[in-house]
């Protein structure tokens, strides 16, 4: 570039005093850049001094521009990046929750299954063995033995009844009603106490079933006798834990406003306030060794058919558990 036209202006300074060498093209506007050297004489000491003024059309701005958009799609891949990575934590995180929630579903429904089929396994267990040992004793109790069997039969009915409505849970989640028919409430409640009679003559308990007129509710029957079987265990075993002079079981059938009512009353130790609200929440029991599936199970099997099943403290002491099913129509 000739000296004339050039930018660059260059001088040469000393005791403040400067001498151009080249007058260069110089604008006042702009960014100014100074570059200033020493010369390596000792009797020459002078500087060198280049000035250059940078203006806003000599700036590189494509160059700025392609930097500019280089630098934007490579913070919107990193963004894209980042996103995905996310999304894809999120789905695997998802994924491991829904794998634990079916193995819990899957578990809770084993430890039903097994809470419910343990007393009419028990019941077989005990009728066959009475069985055998009728029929081993001279003269044979022949009469005795069959009733016992028969007795067998009615449970091992019972346990593929369970084991039915339990396949038809899992197959078809979606139906929540089961199926019902109309069902004598008083009935349900005998069945059950005669499950229990040997407990109730190993505590000594005596129960009382008032009632004050027949009550047909719209149930499944199966379901309804487990209800009734689990609230009648919960509370022999609430009154175990008392003397025997205090032990009271009683069960009042009534109807109302549509519903058939069923109220379980015992004198136990009774539901602390804290505890009552959680009574029917799964896996949450109070007895040692206890699942704490029998009342979440009673409740869900209420709601199934329509109905409701609530606890309450009694007065003066010892728990009430109420059972309400909707009425059978009128034949």
């Amino acid at each position: 570039m000739p000296v004339q036209s050039s930018r660059v202006r260059v001088t040469l300074e000393s005791a403040g005093q400067a001498f151009v060498v080249q007058p260069g093209r110089v604008d006042e506007r702009g960014w100014r850049f100074e570059f200033r050297k020493p010369l390596a004489s000792v009797s020459q000491p002078f500087d060198v001094v280049a000035l250059r003024h940078v203006g806003w059309q000599e700036l590189p701005w494509g160059l700025f521009a392609l930097w500019t958009m280089a630098a934007g799609a490579m913070l919107m891949a990193w963004s894209a990046w980042q996103r995905q990575r996310s999304a894809r934590r999120r789905a695997e995180e998802l994924l491991r929750v829904g794998q634990v929630a079916r193995l819990n579903a899957l578990g809770e429904l084993a430890a039903g299954m097994a809470h419910e089929l343990n007393q009419p396994l028990t019941a077989i267990l005990a009728n066959t063995q009475a069985a055998k040992r009728l029929l081993q004793d001279d003269p044979e109790e022949l009469p005795t033995a069959l009733q016992a069997m028969d007795q067998a039969v009615a449970q091992a009915h019972r346990a593929a009844a369970v084991l039915g409505r339990l396949r038809r849970t899992v197959e078809r989640p979606h139906q929540a009603q089961l199926p019902g028919e109309s069902v004598d409430l008083e009935q349900a409640v005998r069945n059950a106490l005669y499950l229990l009679e040997p407990e109730c003559k190993r505590l000594a308990i005596t129960s009382a079933v008032h009632m004050a007129q027949p009550t047909q509710v719209q149930a499944e029957r199966i379901a309804l006798e487990q209800i009734a079987h689990n609230l009648l265990t919960n509370a022999l075993q609430a009154l175990s834990g008392v003397r025997a002079s205090e032990r009271q079981l009683t069960i009042h059938i009534e109807t109302g406003q549509g519903v058939g009512v069923m109220r379980v009353t015992d004198t136990g130790p009774g539901i602390s306030p804290d505890t009552l609200p959680h009574v029917f929440e799964p896996f949450f029991t109070t007895r040692e060794g206890g699942l704490g599936l029998g009342l979440s199970l009673c409740e869900t099997l209420a709601s199934g058919m329509g109905g409701q099943l609530r606890a309450q403290a009694n007065v003066p002491r010892g728990a009430t558990f109420i059972l309400t099913l909707p009425l059978a129509p009128s034949p």
